[in-house]
């Protein structure tokens, strides 16, 4: 692959290329660091790592499009865009191209971080403590892990439980990248099988690595949470057990006494692993960042006053599957007034549409893996075992939280709505359809143009595994890499 994933975090210095100049015009760049010496001593390490975490708040990754994108992908009967960007309106649409800005941008940001990390990783023997080493290796591979996990899940057809998984995944880069040779390396799309073995070793590495507590990074307990929702997603049920088990036995997390809580706080008891961020370091408060899109209300009542763009708004029905009694649903009043977890908009030229409080202010946290998670997923493989009333035990507790009414008997489509109902609004949707057979996404209804919108085309119901619910490869990717191949339909 030649250009976009192969830059390293410290850019090479400049000066490598004009050696020859030798005038007063041959000035080394003080923004850019060379990769012989930036990466040699501990606390360079210490830095770059940090580094890594930096990039995962980027908006075309967890930043924003790691959670927005796989919703608006399964947005029927669920979530609307009603904004004026075509690009997210295009994934909401099923009608994406090739050279899609947010396909680019999760591709390009992904692969930098990747990159990071196989930096950090090939440079540890400067770090002399070997505790730290241990860590730094660990959070590294944490991160790569589940940059690998995302794009294969994006860019691939659904791994097959049972199947060789031959498929076009996406291409592995183990080897960092410091030189225009390197660079210019032309790789070719690995098997999903290939990729999820990736995604597994590395996460594995990273359970035996980290430390069992770290608040703010990566923990043993993030990346075996992580690895338990991999094995979830192969269909590997035995397995996701396991490590959900685990963390539920073992991390030390509690539940939080509402859903809310979990997103109003930093690093709540039941947090696993979340994006730090603050109101002067986020991903965006102007055209990026999640509260930036979800987001609609007028703060304190004041109608002059806006907080986000309103751009995305939830289907009445889907707000219709919570109970009265449940806090996740909705009591049809304004952000500053629910109780609830939806409120209704006002403040703006969208008022009176559904959004979520989940993704409320832009300088919050942003939870990536929390314990219900886990409890959902230990549920779902129990109940597919025909364990069912250590499933109904799970699935009840994560009612009880919210106050919907516990059920007397489970079944794997209420574990699956639960996971719905509980994960909204968190970049689960689109993976889940995926990966559950004979899942169809509802057609999109014709909509005539507004004052502020314009015209939606209707699209037809199709299976979650047509091609048009995974994003293309970027065309300029297709354009450099002769070895690369298109995704079907673009």
């Amino acid at each position: 692959m030649k250009n976009k994933f192969i830059w390293p975090a410290y850019v090479l210095a400049l000066g490598l290329s004009l050696s020859a100049c030798k005038n007063a015009l041959d000035i080394v760049p003080q923004q850019s660091i060379d990769a012989a010496t930036g990466y040699n001593t501990s606390q360079k390490i210490a830095a770059a790592v940090v580094g890594a975490y930096a990039r995962l708040d980027d908006p075309r990754l967890y930043g924003t499009d790691l959670i927005l994108v796989p919703e608006l992908l399964a947005g029927n009967d669920y979530i609307n865009w009603d904004g004026t960007f075509q690009n997210y309106r295009q994934l909401r649409n099923h009608t994406q191209i090739s050279n899609n800005s947010n396909a680019e941008g999760i591709w390009t940001q992904a692969y930098d971080a990747i990159n990071q990390c196989n930096l950090i990783l090939d440079n540890l023997g400067v770090v002399t403590d070997a505790g730290q080493k241990s860590q730094y290796e660990g959070e590294a591979s944490f991160i790569r892990g589940a940059m690998y996990f995302e794009l294969v899940r994006l860019y691939a057809q659904q791994y097959q439980t049972g199947g060789n998984n031959t498929q076009a995944g996406v291409p592995i880069n183990l080897v960092p990248i410091t030189t225009t040779s390197q660079a210019d390396v032309q790789l070719a799309r690995n098997t999903v099988e290939e990729v999820y073995a990736q995604v597994i070793k590395d996460l594995q590495n990273a359970i035996a690595k980290l430390p069992t507590q770290n608040i703010t990074r990566a923990s043993k307990y993030s990346a075996e949470a992580m690895l338990a929702r991999v094995y979830l997603q192969q269909g590997n049920f035995t397995a996701a057990r396991a490590a959900a088990n685990d963390v539920i036995t073992n991390s030390g997390a509690s539940l939080t006494g509402t859903v809310a809580a979990v997103f109003a706080n930093r690093n709540s008891a039941e947090s696993l692993f979340e994006i730090q961020q603050n109101d002067q370091n986020n991903a965006g408060t102007s055209n990026d960042g999640l509260a930036t899109y979800f987001a609609g209300y007028s703060p304190n009542g004041d109608q002059g006053v806006l907080y986000g763009r309103g751009d995305v708004s939830i289907n009445p029905d889907f707000v219709g599957l919570y109970e009265v009694t449940d806090s996740r649903g909705s009591d049809t009043l304004s952000a500053i007034q629910t109780s609830k977890l939806i409120y209704v908009s006002d403040g703006n030229n969208r008022v009176g549409r559904y959004r979520t409080i989940k993704w409320r202010t832009y300088g919050q946290n942003i939870p990536v893996v929390r314990l219900a998670e886990m409890y959902l997923i230990r549920a779902e493989c129990d109940v597919r075992a025909g364990n069912s009333v250590s499933a109904l035990a799970d699935v009840n507790r994560i009612r009880t939280r919210s106050g919907a009414t516990p059920l007397a008997e489970v079944t794997l489509p209420d574990v699956l709505l639960e996971r719905q109902l509980e994960l909204a609004f968190e970049g689960f949707r689109i993976h889940d359809l995926r990966r559950i057979n004979g899942i169809v996404i509802q057609a999109v209804p014709a909509m005539p143009a507004t004052a502020t919108t314009p015209a939606v085309p209707a699209v037809p119901a199709v299976l979650a595994s047509d091609p048009r619910f995974i994003l293309p490869i970027p065309q300029r990717e297709i354009n450099n890499n002769p070895n690369l191949t298109q995704n079907p339909g673009y």
